[in-house]
């Protein structure tokens, strides 16, 4: 006998970018102003009914940091939550990686959204992969994200250029 299970589907996202004159790539995080205890995380949060998981990242990102023209790349992988603390006792969250031509390195935001993270004040910060400190395991994926994208994306490589926001140069190769 099968089982069906109800749950709560989630997306989180690797917002990553590699500037000009940087090579390393950066993944944009997110430090919540009115909650310091929270840590270090990256944009995320649950996907609406109409939504691919692809289509909720993005929504996220551009809800919690107000990025510039994050683009999906791809789904990495998925985790599975059991417990009373969710709504149908299951949750899974499907991260992604996303790309953008963000040229910020960092800046408040004030969360637009049409559910309780309304009006939630967060900063927006790139940092190096290997040095961005993300916190509660949702760096899992962080280290395949950033192969990934670099397999996508290499320096200097002729998808670099089409994805670079207009008048900026493209990058040195190594």
């Amino acid at each position: 006998m099968r089982e069906f299970l109800d749950f709560r589907q989630r997306a989180a996202a690797y917002v990553l970018r590699r500037l000009p004159k940087r090579s390393e790539i950066e993944v944009l995080v997110i430090l919540h102003r009115d909650a310091p205890e929270a840590g270090v995380q990256i944009p995320g949060g649950g996907a609406l009914p109409h939504e691919t998981i692809g289509e909720a990242a993005v929504r996220e990102a551009r809800e919690e940091t107000g990025v510039e023209a994050p683009a999906f790349g791809e789904v990495l992988g998925n985790n599975l939550f059991r417990g009373p603390m969710y709504e149908h006792g299951h949750q899974v969250t499907s991260y992604c990686w996303l790309r953008t031509v963000e040229t910020r390195d960092a800046w408040d935001h004030q969360v637009v959204s049409h559910d309780e993270d309304d009006g939630l004040r967060m900063r927006c910060e790139f940092r190096p992969v290997g040095e961005a400190d993300i916190g509660f395991g949702m760096d899992r994926f962080l280290a395949f994200a950033a192969d990934r994208f670099e397999t996508a994306f290499p320096v200097g490589g002729a998808a670099d250029s089409a994805m670079r926001a207009p008048g900026v140069e493209a990058p040195a190769s190594r």
